[in-house]
């Protein structure tokens, strides 16, 4: 038997979650930036964001985010909900982040919870890296060379 204060879930937590992901999207709003020398009103546009997240749903729900992560493990319908969340989330940073909308540092930083990252990793068919540490210590170091201008053989 688990110890610990009992579980507030139920399917009405369901619908919940499903209102908060209706509930989070991005706003335009105009900010006032100052006055023209005509005495008029200066406007800018701002994008305010509003991407679902973990966290967002917890504070909407008034659960601990590790809540969240254990009824995922138990509750199917829940765990669809959250890959839902997961979901719409990626799909915004990487289209508002290609488009500038977003800040494009903060986008990338937060794709790699998405799986997305920077680079290219060579594998064989069982996922192996195809090259040793010392053909990869040995290709750094022949790229450097070459990009201080050093490019003698055999260093």
């Amino acid at each position: 038997m688990t110890a610990g204060r009992p579980t507030s879930y139920s399917e009405d937590l369901i619908n919940k979650s499903i209102e908060y992901l209706e509930s989070c999207h991005d706003e335009e709003i105009q900010e006032v930036t100052g006055i023209s020398a005509k005495g008029t009103e200066l406007y800018k546009t701002k994008l305010k964001v509003n991407i679902p997240t973990i966290e967002g749903l917890a504070l909407f729900l008034k659960i601990n985010k590790d809540t969240i992560y254990e009824w995922c493990k138990i509750h199917p319908r829940f765990s669809d909900v959250i890959d839902d969340l997961r979901a719409k989330q990626a799909n915004a940073l990487l289209n508002k982040g290609l488009s500038g909308d977003y800040n494009p540092t903060i986008a990338k930083v937060l794709l790699t919870k998405h799986g997305y990252r920077e680079g290219i990793e060579q594998t064989g068919k069982d996922g192996e890296s195809l090259f040793s540490d010392d053909q990869k210590e040995a290709s750094k170091k022949a790229v450097g060379n070459f990009l201080r201008g050093d490019n003698q053989q055999g260093e």
